[in-house]
């Protein structure tokens, strides 16, 4: 009986500390693009010009246009860390890209990830191995706006982002 009250604290004191590990984060989900047969990173929607060593270098993200904070995005950071985690690190993207669900026609629109049901980022493939699989393809994420200057980036931006 002794073992088993041990082991039930152990269990919560555990699932506390995991929790908060990640207060003041949200929750959301990534997949990624670039480079292997997908969109190349170089051609966002922000106009940024994109260069290793500079800013968070190609640790980028295409931030959904659904997502409550999209309007202004571009040249935002946030720091992601895969969800559920075991300690995993973290990595800082820079917004340069939007993951389109409302694209007039529909023609590049990505309804099943972008649109809606959890927030969304499309990570450049650099960024997104960086913190889970690719061979997963999609991951859940915890997120949080983070200061990293990405002025280094050279924004030049679409006025729709960077407004």
């Amino acid at each position: 009986m002794a073992l088993m009250a041990d082991f039930a604290f152990v269990v919560l004191f555990v699932g506390a500390v995991s929790a908060g590990e990640f207060d003041g984060w949200s929750q959301g989900r990534a997949t990624y693009y670039g480079e292997d047969g997908g969109a190349t990173i170089q051609q966002g929607s922000c106009m940024m010009s994109i260069q290793a060593g500079q800013g968070t270098g190609l640790d980028i993200t295409a931030l959904s246009d659904s997502a409550p904070d999209y309007k202004g995005s571009c040249g935002r950071c946030y720091e992601v860390a895969c969800r559920p985690t075991q300690g995993q690190k973290s990595v800082i993207v820079t917004v340069t890209d939007t993951c389109p669900c409302h694209y007039p026609s529909n023609a590049y629109s990505n309804k099943r990830w972008c649109c809606g049901d959890e927030y969304h980022m499309d990570l450049s493939k650099y960024a997104y191995e960086k913190v889970g699989n690719l061979g997963h393809g999609v991951m859940g994420i915890y997120y949080r706006q983070h200061s990293e200057k990405s002025a280094e980036l050279g924004v030049a931006g679409s006025a729709l982002l960077l407004s």
